[in-house]
């Protein structure tokens, strides 16, 4: 076997002196006429259930070094190796989060490295098994996961010397704008008002650039002022929105309903285009009992769903129907500023 020199980086075997290596301190490049070998930190870990404590039989994994006699470790063959250490080992898992393994063992007769989950277990963290794989969880943040291979589960991480991730339980307001949906400063303010969120009393929100982004839209029509109506159900806006995913029960769509008097919204969750029909009929019947009122007029745009049987149920029982003009959204803008607002929330919700 041919002896490289650290410091000139070739060999000492003066008739060969193609061989050369390259160091950038993380990784290890040594290449010569007929190939090239990459050694890098990433290592191997055997997640088990079985075992007490983490153990590695390489030393210069650890963060610190700190050697001494610390008893001895009982393999799985039945036979006993010394421990020779005990350090904290900070991994870097290939989704880009970090781990500090706590008082990992140094065993040299070890042949793997082994992470115990119920050393992991009593750190805070969960371990999720099931369909041929293993999920480290902490809180609600997937920070590693890995796949069964042949009988055991191998996780691929990198030793990391640096800094670890660390989780603020001090949430800003700017979180919480998030969180919910991107409420406003003024709806943040009543929570805090109300003890809901009395963390964020005082705060500011600061221009959010992801709500500048999302609620752009078309410019609006000059008109005169606005005018609500005077009593309940006299106008009700109505419009079918579209989502990208479908919902647990199979929905695609969602209808709204707002009343023009006291902005009330109905939502209602629809498979299919052509439900819009039997959702306004049953919207008619129960709301018209509900506030003992008749409904006199409903506002909707010029599509297909609301053409048809939906023209001739609304002459037979003497409700107005108001159309827009096609592809104006600006026209039923009541009804389509809550549609942009209930999709921001939905698509929140996912993230």
């Amino acid at each position: 076997m041919k002896k490289w020199d650290q410091k000139s980086g070739t060999t000492n075997n003066k008739k060969n002196d193609s061989m050369k290596a390259a160091c950038d301190g993380d990784i290890i490049i040594v290449c010569d006429d007929v190939c090239a070998i990459l050694a890098t930190q990433l290592t191997d870990w055997i997640i088990d259930s079985g075992a007490s404590y983490y153990i590695t039989p390489y030393w210069e994994m650890f963060s610190s070094n700190a050697g001494g006699d610390f008893g001895n470790a009982k393999m799985a063959n039945h036979s006993v190796t010394e421990v020779v250490g005990i350090r904290n080992i900070i991994l870097t898992m290939d989704m880009g989060c970090k781990v500090v393994l706590k008082d990992v063992r140094h065993g040299p007769d070890i042949r793997l490295n082994i992470i115990t989950t119920g050393k992991l277990d009593d750190e805070g963290y969960t371990n999720s098994f099931g369909e041929g794989k293993w999920k480290l969880i902490k809180g609600s943040l997937v920070l590693a996961k890995c796949l069964k291979q042949n009988s055991l589960y191998v996780l691929h991480a990198v030793v990391s010397g640096g800094e670890v991730n660390v989780a603020n339980k001090d949430a800003s307001i700017e979180l919480w704008h998030k969180r919910l949906g991107h409420m406003s400063q003024k709806g943040l303010d009543v929570l805090a008002r109300k003890n809901i969120l009395p963390d964020i009393k005082g705060m500011h929100l600061e221009t959010c650039v992801d709500c500048l982004a999302g609620k752009q839209h078309r410019v609006a029509f000059q008109h005169l002022p606005p005018k609500r109506k005077f009593q309940p159900l006299e106008l009700v806006h109505t419009d079918l929105c579209y989502m990208k995913d479908r919902t647990l029960g199979g929905a695609l769509y969602f209808a709204t309903f707002i009343d023009d008097f006291s902005r009330k919204l109905w939502c209602f969750a629809l498979k299919t285009k052509d439900q819009v029909f039997e959702i306004f009929r049953n919207f008619h019947v129960s709301v018209e009992r509900e506030t003992g009122r008749k409904l006199k007029g409903i506002c909707a745009d010029n599509n297909s769903e609301y053409q048809g049987r939906f023209e001739e149920y609304c002459c037979e029982h003497g409700v107005r129907l108001e159309r827009s003009v096609p592809k104006t959204p600006q026209l039923n803008g009541v009804v389509e500023r809550t549609n942009r607002t209930i999709c921001e929330r939905i698509r929140c919700m996912k993230q």
